[in-house]
């Protein structure tokens, strides 16, 4: 596969370089304060930071497996992928998030599929009373596999479930 996915429509799908770094934190504020306000406290949700998120890139953008979406040639979403920090799973879904603007164009799902291709064992965290994510995770071929756990941010205890998917066709 070519590591540059031009999908048509002016979307393409691409390995991150540092540069991205800021368009990338761009996106992981705003979809959160987006998709999960009413869910994470809007304490929380206020006080994300661009710059904090940019810093976080940097570093992170280098170690590998962070691909980015763009519409028109600018950063619409990101995906991250790795070594699962689960001792029963390969590989893990660390983030996938894409601007609400870019909702239902299929730029999630080609995200994923450039990150996952042929991965055999790959899991996930998602709020349980996420249920837009969780569709989206179901379409992919997902499934809760039965663990979760319980984050607590800014104060509130988050319900969060396990998805798991096995044999991703490549």
């Amino acid at each position: 596969m070519s590591s540059i996915m031009p999908l048509g429509e002016d979307m393409t799908v691409r390995p991150a370089v540092v540069a991205d770094a800021p368009a990338v934190a761009a996106v992981h504020v705003q979809t959160w304060q987006t998709a999960y306000r009413g869910l994470v406290p809007d304490s929380v949700l206020d006080e994300l930071s661009v710059e904090a998120r940019t810093s976080m890139w940097e570093r992170g953008i280098p170690r590998g497996g962070v691909w980015v979406g763009l519409f028109d040639s600018a950063v619409a979403g990101f995906v991250a992928v790795g070594p699962s920090r689960e001792p029963d799973a390969a590989f893990e879904l660390y983030a996938i998030y894409v601007l609400p603007s870019a909702w239902d164009t299929g730029l999630g799902y080609e995200l994923a599929r450039a990150a996952l291709e042929g991965q055999q064992d790959v899991v996930l965290w998602v709020f349980d009373e996420n249920p837009r994510a969780r569709r989206f995770y179901e379409r992919l071929g997902f499934r809760a596999d039965g663990t979760v756990r319980t984050e607590t941010i800014g104060g509130a205890e988050l319900k969060e479930i396990r998805y798991r998917l096995t044999a991703v066709a490549g």
